[in-house]
């Protein structure tokens, strides 16, 4: 094979590869264009940390021995698995990055579909500890309790985040990265945690790597933030 069959040759792989590229991005926007994302206010911008104010929210909560469990925990209560046994397809599904060959065994009382919301919210670096948002149309008093006494409804008041963004994949060593780097933002610009970082994640299984969105974020005092805005 002379050097311009190969020229040729590669050009036509490269073009094949950007083609499928162009397809899988498209395909992609098209099944997320109606993922509900929870709602928040952009306070502002401090040297690549966003600080959001978010609204009264509720989470459906699992802690298990490995994030593939705590996955489908969540995706049955959502995906309205109940006692009469009725199958319910879920409208958006999400995924951790975690094996998806297993299932879970939750339920709602009612047997209710219930829409997935972005993002996936993980708090432990084993991945073991994990949250779905509800929808904005449940209150406290409206969301369905779950039947596995393993899941839990938490309900965050309204409340202040300091946000890290980063796309592609999140192994633990860019998580970690990132979390070291919001720590610092904050405490050079005199913002104080509340708590923990915690991994957001806000995509399916098959997004495609230059589209994923992957957030650190952390609950910040919101005193020490209005002192450092001032």
């Amino acid at each position: 094979m002379d050097w311009k069959t190969k020229a040729k040759l590669g050009v036509g792989i490269i073009g094949v590869g950007l083609a499928a590229a162009t397809a899988w991005t498209a395909l992609d926007r098209v099944k997320n264009r109606g993922t509900e994302r929870v709602p928040y206010k952009t306070v502002e911008q401090i040297d690549g940390v966003e600080l959001r104010r978010y609204p009264e929210t509720i989470r459906v909560r699992t802690t298990a021995s490995n994030g593939r469990e705590a996955f489908f925990r969540l995706f049955n209560y959502i995906d309205g698995a109940n006692e009469g046994g009725t199958s319910v397809s879920m409208t958006a599904p999400v995924e951790t990055g975690t094996d998806t060959s297993a299932a879970g065994d939750g339920a709602t009382k009612t047997g209710e579909s219930i829409s997935m919301t972005a993002p996936v919210e993980t708090t432990r670096a084993d991945d073991a500890t994990m949250s779905f948002f509800l929808p904005a149309t449940y209150t406290p008093e409206t969301a369905p309790e779950p039947t596995n006494d393993d899941v839990e409804l938490v309900v965050d008041p309204p409340r202040t985040l300091a946000v890290r963004r980063f796309s592609w994949w999140a192994p633990r060593i860019r998580v970690s990265l990132n979390e070291r780097t919001l720590r610092k933002t904050l405490a050079h610009a005199g913002i104080e945690p509340t708590g923990e970082p915690r991994l957001l994640r806000y995509d399916a299984p098959f997004t495609p790597p230059w589209l994923r969105t992957n957030e650190v974020v952390v609950e910040v005092d919101t005193a020490s933030v209005r002192r450092a805005l001032r």
